[in-house]
C-alpha cells in the first residue's frame, strides 16, 4: 500500500510548512499558551510529569509549529483582533491626513471636464509613469528610503509573498503587493516631495496612505501602461480570513494595491467582481 505524500506529512514530526520563516507568531502565541496551562494542570498532579508535559509541548511547537491541530481555524474565529495587531496580522493604523485631501491640494487630484468624478492630473501621471519604469528595484529602495525620511543604509526590503516589506530599525514602514507597486511607491514620494509643500511633515503612516492612494486611482500600469481594472475576493491567512479589493494591471497581471473591505463599503458596493 502507498501512502500520499499529504498522508504521509501527518506523521513527520518537523513541518516547515508552520516553521522558520513560515511561523505564524499568533499561532505559536496561543499554543505555548496552552502549552502552559496544561503544563501547570499536571503540575498540580504530579510536578515531574509536568515538566516532561512542559519539554514534549515546547519541543512540539517548535518542530511542528503547533501543539493543537486546527490551531489557524481557532485563532480565525477566537483571537481578536486589537491581538492580531500585536503580530502585525491585522489592518495597518492609519493617519489623521486624508490622502485625497492632499492630492487636490497639490493638483495631483483633479476634477474630469465633466465634473463627474475626479482623476490623476494626466501630466503628474505620464511623468509618474515614466519614473517608475526608470526605477529598478535596487533603485527604489534608497528613494524610497528618503521618502520616508531614512537613511539607505537603514531601511530593510525583503520579499512578503509575491510582494515586498519594508522596515527602518524593526518598525515596518510598509508592505507591497508587488514590485511594480514598491517601485510606484518610491517614484511617487519622489515626485510628490515637490508638488506637496508640507510632504516633510507628513507622518509615514500618511505618506504610504497618499502614495497607496495614487495607485488606487490609477487608470494605467504606471510601469507597463496597461489598463487597470479593481477585482474583489476574499484573503486566507492562517490567523484571519477577509474580503479585499484589488487593482491589478490587465497586461503585466502585477497587483497594485489591494484594501481590506470594511461592512460600510461592502453595503455600497452590492455586485463584486470575482477574483480570478
Amino acid at each position: 500500500m502507498r501512502l500520499s505524500s499529504s498522508t504521509l506529512s501527518r506523521f513527520r514530526v518537523r513541518r516547515p510548512e508552520y516553521t522558520g520563516p513560515n511561523r505564524c507568531p499568533p499561532c505559536t502565541a496561543v499554543n505555548l499558551a496552552l502549552a502552559a496551562a496544561g503544563t501547570a494542570a499536571v503540575a498540580l498532579l504530579s510536578p515531574p510529569a509536568a515538566l516532561v508535559v512542559g519539554v514534549l509541548s515546547l519541543a512540539l511547537v517548535y518542530l511542528r509549529g503547533y501543539l493543537v491541530p486546527g490551531t489557524p481555524e481557532l485563532t480565525k474565529r477566537y483571537l481578536p483582533e486589537r491581538v492580531l495587531a500585536w503580530f502585525g496580522k491585522a489592518d495597518a493604523p492609519t493617519s489623521d491626513v486624508d490622502p485625497g485631501v492632499v492630492l487636490a491640494a497639490a493638483d495631483v487630484l483633479v476634477e474630469e471636464p465633466d465634473g463627474a468624478d475626479v482623476t490623476l492630473d494626466p501630466a503628474f501621471a505620464s511623468a509618474w509613469a515614466d519614473r517608475t519604469r526608470e526605477l529598478s528595484a535596487d533603485d527604489a529602495a534608497p528613494v524610497l528610503a528618503t521618502g520616508v525620511g531614512a537613511a539607505g543604509a537603514e531601511l530593510a526590503v525583503t520579499p512578503a509573498g509575491e510582494g515586498l516589506a519594508a522596515t527602518v530599525h524593526g518598525r515596518q514602514v510598509g508592505t507591497w503587493e508587488s514590485p511594480v507597486a514598491f517601485r510606484a511607491d518610491a517614484a511617487a514620494m519622489e515626485l510628490l516631495a515637490d508638488r506637496v509643500p508640507t510632504w516633510d511633515r507628513l507622518s509615514i503612516d500618511a505618506r504610504s496612505e497618499t502614495t497607496g492612494a495614487l495607485r488606487l486611482l490609477a487608470e494605467t500600469c504606471p510601469s507597463c501602461g496597461g489598463p487597470t481594472a479593481l477585482e474583489e475576493g476574499t484573503v486566507e491567512s492562517c490567523c484571519a480570513s477577509y474580503p479585499v479589493v484589488a487593482v491589478r494591471c490587465g497586461d503585466c497581471q502585477a497587483r497594485l494595491v489591494e484594501m481590506r473591505l470594511t461592512e460600510e463599503m461592502l453595503a455600497a458596493e452590492p455586485d463584486p467582481v470575482s477574483l480570478g
